[in-house]
């Protein structure tokens, strides 16, 4: 696929560099990555080390630490950047001096979008990534070669599918064509940016779907009305799947394993269709699941294709990942940040054999905290002990005036749970090696840079 080709016919110019500002994000570095294998220089910055700056400077680019306007010059023929950049960023001034292109990181996803025949744009508040995951991996067991541009996963083909996942945070999936879409669920998120709340959001995802072409296919979560309020007026195809009567593809039977693992029956219209399993706990992967079936069935794949790929799938990366059990105890990393995503983590936590469940969060964005503050607090009733990490944010000043220890506080007068705020991590990998026991269950959560910790742990555990 011409991405070259696909850049000059927007640019007007031929494209050889590329510098990403901000290339150590989940999706910056993949996108990184994907053009250093389409043959372009790759330069870009961050403003900390990590692990995908090193795996990108072992590929061949370069990877500044620290956002400098001398990072910049003349040689460099476009300038991407993601959304949490601001105009005073230093480098976007130079860029502009430079009079450089530039091109928002879901502006740069679209032209990447516009080279491939078959689209899968998978959106929804939670479940994207999984959800996407589950859909790369059914086309790759098919042998369709998907390129893939996911939070956990970024892999570059020549194949007829891209598979996306489709943030609706600043409408970035608005810029993205798509012959097949997946809405996995909506919920108030990203208030920053959509003020106008729930009724603003539904907008988006309808205009998100009204992109699938008449031919296309809209595939989403019939037993939400929110949901179904998207789907009115659109003339593509579309197929419901969830857990009640009346979905196109509805999970029944529904048995779960001591690790919390679904075997169902699916009903298509309402007729038995096949029996599976899978290889990851919880409900809303038997929905995740349903979403990647709703595609197997859109492109005929056969069903022991999807049998053999939701079987033998482990989740995405930071999805409820096992980091390591020493010592007889268990560390998990999840990338959960919304209160919903935490609450679903913590319950899947529950379902474990534990003594103790540490809960180790870091939230992300002030507005998010301020919106959400009691849904936090809420997220974390089961844990045993919780420590908070101070909240994270790259893109917003604190103006609600709120902190971690005000969600401490309100957690331990509510539940008597134990909380703390620990800001550096070592030091909160010093506390839990003191104190965490032989049968404890550590759950390190947050969708930033809070994993570390996990790693950290398992390393310092003797």
């Amino acid at each position: 696929m011409d991405m070259k080709g696909e850049l000059l016919k927007q640019f007007g110019k031929e494209i050889r560099k590329i510098y990403f500002i901000g290339i150590g994000g989940s999706s910056m570095h993949g996108l990184a990555e994907m053009a250093v294998m389409q043959g372009f220089t790759v330069e870009g910055s961050d403003m900390k080390d990590s692990q995908y700056a090193e795996n990108l400077r072992a590929l061949g680019a370069t990877v500044y630490i620290g956002q400098k306007a001398e990072n910049l010059s003349d040689s460099i023929d476009l300038v991407v950047y993601t959304a949490a950049i601001r105009a005073e960023n230093p480098e976007m001034i130079r860029a502009k001096e430079l009079n450089l292109p530039l091109a928002e990181r879901a502006t740069y996803l679209g032209f990447l979008s516009h080279i491939y025949p078959e689209t899968t744009g998978i959106s929804g508040t939670h479940g994207k990534t999984t959800t996407s995951a589950m859909v790369a991996e059914l086309l790759t067991n098919d042998g369709r070669r998907p390129c893939v541009s996911t939070g956990d996963r970024h892999a570059w083909s020549d194949g007829e599918h891209l598979v996306i996942e489709s943030c609706e945070y600043v409408d970035s999936f608005l810029r993205t064509t798509h012959n097949v879409g997946i809405i996995t669920n909506i919920e108030e998120d990203h208030l920053d940016y959509f003020k106008g709340g729930l009724p603003q959001i539904k907008e988006s995802f309808h205009k998100f779907a009204a992109i699938i072409p008449d031919s296309g296919i809209l595939i989403y979560w019939g037993d939400s009305r929110d949901v179904l309020d998207v789907t009115e007026g659109l003339t593509c195809h579309l197929l419901s799947f969830g857990l009640n009567a009346g979905n196109d593809l509805q999970a029944a039977n529904v048995v779960y394993s001591e690790s919390g693992c679904a075997s169902f029956d699916v009903l298509y219209k309402g007729a038995y269709f096949d029996h599976f399993t899978l290889g990851v706990p919880g409900q809303h992967n038997v929905l995740n699941a349903l979403a990647a079936i709703g595609v197997a069935l859109y492109y005929g794949i056969h069903r022991d294709v999807v049998e053999k790929t939701l079987d033998g799938f482990r989740g995405a990366n930071r999805r409820f990942q096992v980091v390591a059990r020493k010592n007889d105890i268990t560390i998990i990393e999840d990338y959960a940040h919304h209160p919903t995503e935490l609450k679903v983590t913590v319950d899947c936590c529950r379902k474990l054999p534990y003594k103790k469940l540490w809960v180790v969060f870091q939230a992300h964005t002030y507005s998010r905290v301020y919106y959400f503050f009691n849904e936090f607090v809420d997220a974390f009733e089961g844990a045993d002990r919780v420590i908070l990490d101070e909240i994270y944010s790259d893109r917003e000043s604190n103006q609600w005036n709120i902190y971690s220890k005000d969600v401490a506080a309100k957690v331990e007068e509510k539940f008597g749970i134990p909380s703390i705020v620990i800001h550096e991590f070592d030091d909160i990998v010093d506390y839990l090696k003191k104190n965490v026991e032989p049968g404890d269950l550590v759950l390190v959560a947050g969708s930033q840079t809070i994993n570390k910790v996990a790693y950290l742990l398992a390393d310092a555990i003797e």
